[in-house]
């Protein structure tokens, strides 16, 4: 899935600031473990959506939330700015756009094999290797189990 416009934006500016401060992973980080936080909490959402809602409530939530993950002072500064920019509904669209940015700094690549099966450690690595050879990425090999899957 590839983000939207204007959360690939944000992302690139949050990692370009992110990078000359040697945070880039650091911050990926940050923002995954908010998006989790927010999305356990089914209040969050609503709370943070509601115009009713004074900014400075919102403000003080999101910093508890900042606060209690233990996140980087540079991505608390960037959510405070998403929530002034009305944006925080995007966040987990930006953490994803963010994502993707960082691998394509780092030179990573991800991948995902489905078998019958759970494959051997040694299959695997067998096969991130030969699309470490064929990308020139070092790659996250996701392998997922579908008994419904037949061979032959």
């Amino acid at each position: 899935m590839r983000a939207g416009g204007l959360s690939r934006r944000y992302a690139k500016a949050l990692a370009d600031v992110a990078a000359d401060q040697e945070l880039l992973e650091a911050v990926g980080r940050d923002l995954g473990t908010v998006v989790e936080t927010m999305k356990r909490t089914r209040e969050v959402a609503p709370f943070f959506a509601s115009p009713a809602v004074p900014l400075t409530d919102k403000r003080r939530v999101l910093q508890t939330i900042a606060e209690g993950t233990g996140v980087k002072p540079l991505t608390a500064k960037f959510l405070n700015l998403i929530l002034d920019k009305r944006r925080l509904q995007y966040l987990a669209e930006i953490a994803l756009a963010y994502e993707e940015l960082t691998d394509e700094r780092l030179g990573r690549g991800k991948a995902t094999v489905t078998s019958a099966a759970l494959l051997p450690e040694p299959i695997i690595q067998g096969l991130k290797e030969r699309l470490r050879s064929a990308t020139g990425k070092e790659i996250y090999l996701e392998a997922r189990v579908d008994p419904s899957i037949v061979g032959g």
